[in-house]
């Protein structure tokens, strides 16, 4: 690949970082400018006031985390990685997986995962059959993502083997393109490459973990991040190649993973974030506002948060779009972090209570998968792979085997529940409880 100008971006998480045209290229493409005006944290700037960052730069972040780990792990510990691909087909890797980090986010629409209840079927997106995905199923913001990259590759901004592959990475449903195939006898990268973008320890989680506690002004995201990416090496397995860790490094992935559990449950999963994405997914229901999302992409140019801000503006006389207007939060009533017997009990128990009251209230559910890791499992392409070092031999070892954290076998998800009532029934809600624990107790 020839050499090309590169260009600096000054990043307030990772300072200087460097761009080159091809990228500086897409990165001025419209599709990609559109996030300048998409949210990273939706609704969190109503608590959090620094949390005013955006997709755009989340994006940037990403793509020079790639870079970094790409060339971290082509040092190689276990093996190195020219002995099964050239100096070419590295170079294509990299670009291509660069490429990839900046492409991920393509897709979102306005307030992140609150609007994507509005999205269309992937019908309209036009996306190949290969893919697998099912026309009627509604589109996700993923799979707008894969029809952009599919668009610019119309447009010039990618060569069509690139868009394959860059769409291979971000979905892991397609067999990538020869140019990422090994030399015979050789196990392939691509499994690698999937890890790095969507993986257990992905450069999206690590951007996105410190970035988003820089601007919300808090310390839980916060994790040694160059200790990290200095560990990452590959391990080959079969006819695949691993992200792995050594063992002195186990320690530092699970302060990333600590991270992250924090953030789902102090930000993320906030409860002001809880009520308003629900007020916003209302007042798509309510059909409140003149906004709507198709699967036209000259039209999705435009669908960002300013456009969607105005309709809310012109339907403020209406109930949930109001709300919205107005900042009027919720009071919670009740949070709980697991599905456990005992607490659907007591979430039962207040709905009849307020129910019976004529007390109207709302139920938000939230989750998030916390580790793709379990203890025993056999080794597949999501499978972190731990570098153990005994006697001068080295062997391989599944993380979840290595960490305390991954000991439990059923607790694999982060679940949020709460339950609210608009500020103007606090005062009924509480008598209602008040008489509802009474009767128990008498």
């Amino acid at each position: 690949m020839a050499d090309q100008k590169t260009y600096s971006i000054r990043c307030p998480i990772h300072g200087s970082m460097p761009f080159n045209q091809r990228e500086v290229g897409l990165i001025n493409h419209p599709f990609f400018q559109r996030l300048r005006l998409v949210s990273q944290l939706g609704f969190a700037s109503l608590v959090f006031p620094g949390a005013t960052h955006t997709r755009f730069a989340h994006s940037l972040g990403v793509a020079h985390l790639a870079g970094k780990v790409f060339d971290q792990i082509r040092q190689g510990q276990l093996f190195d990685l020219q002995q099964a691909y050239s100096a070419e087909q590295l170079a294509y890797a990299r670009q291509i997986l660069r490429f990839a980090a900046l492409a991920h986010d393509l897709g979102h629409p306005p307030f992140s995962h609150a609007a994507e209840s509005i999205l269309p079927t992937c019908a309209s997106l036009g996306l190949p059959l290969a893919l697998g995905i099912s026309p009627e199923s509604q589109a996700s913001h993923e799979d707008f993502s894969y029809a952009i990259v599919y668009r610019l590759a119309k447009l010039g901004v990618f060569e069509e083997d690139e868009a394959n592959d860059i769409v291979a990475i971000l979905s892991k449903r397609l067999k990538p393109s020869a140019k990422l195939d090994p030399k015979a006898g050789f196990p392939s990268i691509f499994a690698l490459l999937c890890q790095l973008i969507n993986g257990e320890v992905d450069v999206d989680r690590m951007d996105y973990l410190h970035r988003d506690a820089y601007f919300a002004g808090v310390p839980y995201g916060r994790f040694d991040m160059e200790r990290l990416v200095r560990a990452f090496s590959i391990a080959p397995v079969e006819n695949r190649m691993l992200l792995a860790i050594r063992q002195e490094d186990v320690p530092t992935y699970e302060n990333f993973l600590l991270s992250r559990i924090h953030m789902f449950h102090q930000i993320y999963f906030h409860k002001t974030l809880g009520a308003f994405s629900y007020y916003l997914r209302q007042a798509f229901v309510e059909k409140e506002l003149d906004f709507s999302i198709t699967g036209d992409l000259d039209e999705f140019v435009h669908c960002h948060e300013a456009s969607l801000r105005e309709s809310l503006n012109r339907g403020a006389d209406r109930k949930w779009s109001r709300l919205i207007v107005q900042r009027k939060r919720a009071k919670t009533l009740l949070r709980l972090s697991d599905e456990s017997e005992p607490g659907q009990e007591k979430l039962d128990w207040l709905s009849q209570i307020l129910d019976a009251a004529g007390v109207p209230f709302f139920i938000s559910r939230s989750s998030n998968r916390y580790t793709s890791q379990i203890r025993s499992a056999k080794i597949g392409p999501e499978t972190v792979m731990v570098i153990q070092s005994e006697f001068g031999q080295k062997k391989l070892v599944p993380l979840a085997d290595c960490s305390p954290l991954l000991e439990s076998p059923v607790k694999r998800q982060i679940m949020i529940t709460q339950l609210y009532v608009l500020e103007d029934q606090i005062n009924q809600a509480n008598q209602a409880i008040q008489k509802g624990l009474n009767d128990t107790n008498t």
